[in-house]
C-alpha cells in the first residue's frame, strides 16, 4: 500500500471510527478462519450482554492486542489462545 493510500485512510479513521472499525474488522475476518470468526463474534455478544452495552470486535481485539505487547506470542496466536479461553464461559 502506498504512504498516501495509508494516510488517507489513517485520516478517514481519525475522522470515521465507523470506517477504522470496519477497516480492523475486515482485518480479523481475513486472519481468523470461520469458525474462530463465528466464535470471536459469540464472546462479543455474550461480554456485550453482561455489560450491557454494546462491545465492539475493535474493542475486543484491542484488549488483546495488549496483553500482546508483554508476550512473544502474535496477535494472531494470542487472539486464538484468547478465543479458545473465553468460548468455554458461553457453553
Amino acid at each position: 500500500m502506498s504512504v498516501l493510500a495509508t494516510t488517507m485512510l489513517l485520516i478517514a479513521g481519525i475522522r470515521n471510527r465507523d470506517v477504522f472499525t470496519q477497516l480492523v474488522d475486515s482485518e480479523v475476518i481475513r486472519l481468523l478462519d470461520p469458525g474462530r470468526l463465528k466464535s470471536i463474534k459469540m464472546i462479543q455478544k455474550y461480554i456485550s450482554k453482561l455489560n450491557d452495552e454494546h462491545i465492539s470486535l475493535i474493542s475486543l481485539i484491542s484488549y488483546v492486542a495488549y496483553e500482546v505487547v508483554d508476550t512473544t506470542k502474535t496477535l494472531h496466536e494470542k487472539l486464538n489462545l484468547w478465543i479458545d479461553d473465553n468460548i468455554k464461559n458461553i457453553d
